[in-house]
This record gives structure tokens, sequence and C-alpha cells, in this order.
């Protein structure tokens, strides 16, 4: 059970791209983002990879996340790996007369006794991001000023 947003944002493809792929500016959007460490060495591309704290409702948990798919400026794939389950989000960006759509979708999966939970791990991932898109917009436009 995949989780699915998509909407427009009034700028380019590149830069909508650009906010996406910059580790530094990620928490200035992702709010449950807690700390970003080790990451691959520069530039941001196929196979970077990084440490992820981030606050899933009221856990802290870490991730291994890397890059799955980089073609930019038109998709981004991240592969998700913690303790209790993995995942796979994507972004796919299409240039549109009033700027660029964006289709954001999450898949997580539960591992060991968690399968039993990948239901209720989707149902949190949809809350938790509900707005992504929203928050992607407004940190993209901000940037444009």
């Amino acid at each position: 059970m995949a989780f699915t947003r998509t909407a427009t944002i009034a700028a380019s493809p590149d830069l909508v791209f650009s906010v996406l792929s910059d580790l530094a500016g990620a928490q200035r959007w992702m709010p449950a983002i807690q700390r970003i460490d080790s990451v691959s060495p520069d530039p941001f591309r196929l196979g970077t990879s990084w440490l992820e704290t981030r606050k899933a409702g009221n856990r802290v948990m870490q991730s291994a996340v890397s890059v799955s798919t980089f073609q930019p400026p038109s998709q981004l794939g991240l592969h998700v790996e913690a303790k209790a389950m993995k995942g796979d989000l994507s972004f796919q960006l299409a240039p549109k007369s009033a700027g660029t759509e964006v289709t954001y979708e999450a898949q997580m999966w539960g591992r060991g006794l968690m399968r039993l939970m990948t239901g209720t791990i989707n149902r949190m991932m949809a809350a938790e991001d509900n707005d992504i898109i929203d928050r992607l917009r407004t940190q993209v436009e901000g940037r444009r000023a």
C-alpha cells in the first residue's frame, strides 16, 4: 500500500530538484529530521548515502538512506534501511505550464515481526508526510525570492 501525493510547485524542475538533493537544507522543510551524519563525499548522485536520525511520532529512529534513482531534474529515489523496517521513496518531477508537477510516493515494509505492522507503518508515514509537497513548495518558492 503505497502513499502518494501530487501537487504543482511554481518553479522549474531544476530548482525543485536542487532543493530535493540539498542534504544541508533538508531539515528546513523536513522538521522530523533531527540529524544527518556520515554523508558520502560530494557531489550528490546515485549511490550517495547517509545516516538519518528522525522523529517518527513519539519515537526517534535512525536509518541508512541511499540514493537509488538519480535522473536530474525528473526523478529522485531513496532507499531507506532501518532496524524495524525498510522502504522506498520517490519524487517524480514533470514540467507544467504553472511550474513543476511533483509526485511523491512512499512504500515501507516491516522487518521480522514488524512485517505484521506494515500497514500501520505506512499509515503513520502517510500521516507524517501528508503535507510533504506543501513543505517542499514553501522551501522552493522561498529560494526563488
